[in-house]
């Protein structure tokens, strides 16, 4: 089985054409621009500057795919939501254009949904034990998901009370928490109540004085850290309380920086930037690790995932990699490239394969 993966959801163009064949997913052509450059002096992505950036790339792109591999696809697979609407709407509308040309089936993808099947490629998916809980770090979001393999029969008993309790506190419909894709259950457990982390990771460098995007400045500057006499807050919320709330750190972190900088004349020298890049990455880091540590003791699950573009961060990783035997962590599963990690077709192919495997085999 072959696709045509498209994703355009932010401010990043690509196509993938992906071979999926027992049991493996293998990528045989991925194509990938990004806008940061044409972004980053307004810093933040401009919706209507992406759209139209999105739309002077498609003829380049699909020439540099060639329309005769396009042909050898089964179906094409697109990015349908979240996103930026009229980001979306540029690809949806080259999708259904092949896909009326070609005679080729559409089958549109979830934006997180592919994040979390993420770790699926370059990857059997006869390696991967469930049932598995994962947790999504990016830009827009903090999510975590309990997937679960129906064909193991093995469910968690729990879990049907947590989800009623989820609706009536959040007023959520079924639909909300639950997707089923192929023979996978996966179900939202828990989401951050105001920004993710990777949204505070740009707004914390932005207060440091750096241009969008600055999270991956803030990993850079904190490798050269020194300890200083403070921290910041890692914010647990209620003792019972598994969501995410980053929020008050952007606050502490401001606050901290205003109150430097009033010391020092207004300026903040390299050491105190990468003692508070260090810090201010070590609270996310913990806060992300404790939450998913706790919610999969709470499930009694062994397996988890870590995905999303925060999910290439090494100190994460690492913390993650050098803690789970201390509690029981079996497995702990991540995409295999940073390139995986980001938004691009590599993830919308594997979510577009197994939604079509589901269909096929219903």
């Amino acid at each position: 089985m072959k696709t045509l993966a498209i994703e355009t959801s932010c401010d990043d163009t690509s196509l993938a054409i992906v071979n999926y064949k027992n049991w493996f997913f293998d990528i045989e052509k991925i194509l990938l621009h990004s806008q940061i450059a044409e972004h980053t002096k307004f810093w933040w992505v401009i919706p209507e500057l992406a759209s139209r950036l999105h739309e002077s790339k498609v003829i380049e792109l699909l020439d540099n795919i060639w329309i005769e591999n396009i042909k050898k696809v089964d179906f094409i697979s697109y990015t349908c939501c979240p996103g930026l609407p009229w980001s979306l709407l540029v690809w949806r509308t080259l999708a259904n254009t092949l896909s009326l040309f070609l005679n080729k089936k559409l089958t549109p993808v979830h934006h997180i949904n592919w994040h979390i099947l993420s770790i699926l490629c370059d990857e059997n998916i006869k390696n991967i034990q469930f049932p598995l809980i994962a947790l999504t770090v990016s830009w827009w979001h903090n999510n975590i998901y309990i997937i679960e393999n129906i064909e193991e029969k093995n469910y968690i008993n729990e879990l049907d009370s947590y989800i009623e309790q989820l609706q009536n506190n959040y007023n959520l419909d079924q639909d909300d928490i639950i997707t089923k894709i192929w023979n996978l259950k996966i179900t939202k457990i828990w989401f951050t109540l105001d920004d993710a982390a990777g949204e505070v990771f740009d707004k914390v460098s932005r207060m440091l004085g750096w241009p969008y995007p600055g999270w991956k400045r803030i990993w850079d500057k904190a490798k050269l850290w020194k300890k200083m006499d403070f921290d910041f807050p890692r914010i647990w919320l209620k003792k019972k309380e598994f969501n995410f709330s980053f929020s008050w750190l952007k606050a502490s972190a401001n606050y901290k920086i205003q109150e430097i900088k009033k010391q020092f004349w207004n300026k903040l020298d390299e050491q105190t930037i990468c003692s508070i890049a260090y810090e201010f990455e070590q609270a996310v880091v913990e806060t992300l690790w404790k939450k998913l540590l706790k919610s999969a003791k709470h499930f009694w699950i062994e397996n988890i995932a870590l995905v999303g573009w925060v999910s290439a961060n090494e100190e994460l990783k690492t913390f993650i990699t050098n803690h789970k035997e201390k509690f029981w962590i079996k497995h702990f599963y991540t995409p295999k490239k940073n390139l995986y990690s980001t938004d691009n077709a590599a993830m919308i192919w594997v979510a577009g394969i197994i939604e079509n495997l589901y269909t096929n085999t219903k």
